[in-house]
């Protein structure tokens, strides 16, 4: 018998999938930005790339919802974490070019393209933290319900 997915998992997937659309959209429309709008064009390249790609993770990851076996609130916590984590990426990479200012997070960016403003700014550090931190727990919540999940019976 075929899995049939919970209301809550359809819900969550649909928005997922709408997110990730988004996301995808605001990396190109960040992309439309003239280098001489931004005080570092690198953080607004970074944006670019990283909306686009998170994006495409998060309609990967909606695809996924209806498969993970997560208890409510862990399947709540997943689609925050995963939204938290993909959209915090491409705001450190906005902030960074608006501020003219980078995180040490990024070593090989900060040298290759020295931001104007150094490269010790707290909003651009706190938010490459926050991505980390919540898409490694998103991933960690995609492999317990996948692991969790019972292949149906032959």
């Amino acid at each position: 018998m075929p899995h049939a997915p919970s209301d809550l998992q359809a819900t969550l997937k649909r928005w997922t999938l709408l997110l990730g659309v988004l996301q995808v959209t605001v990396g190109c429309l960040v992309g439309f930005i003239p280098p001489s709008a931004v005080a570092w064009y690198r953080g607004l390249v970074m944006a670019h790339i990283e909306f686009t790609a998170n994006g495409v993770l998060v309609i990967v990851f909606g695809f996924l919802a209806t498969e993970l076996n997560l208890p409510a609130m862990a399947l709540k916590a997943w689609f925050v974490l995963l939204q938290v984590g993909a959209w915090t990426n491409g705001a450190a990479g906005l902030v960074g070019a608006f501020a003219g200012s980078s995180s040490p997070l990024m070593p090989s960016l900060n040298e290759k393209f020295p931001p104007p403003g150094g490269a010790d700014n707290p909003i651009v550090t706190g938010l490459l933290q926050t991505c980390g931190v919540a898409i490694v727990v998103a991933l960690l919540l995609t492999l317990w319900g996948l692991w969790r999940r019972r292949p149906a019976a032959a």
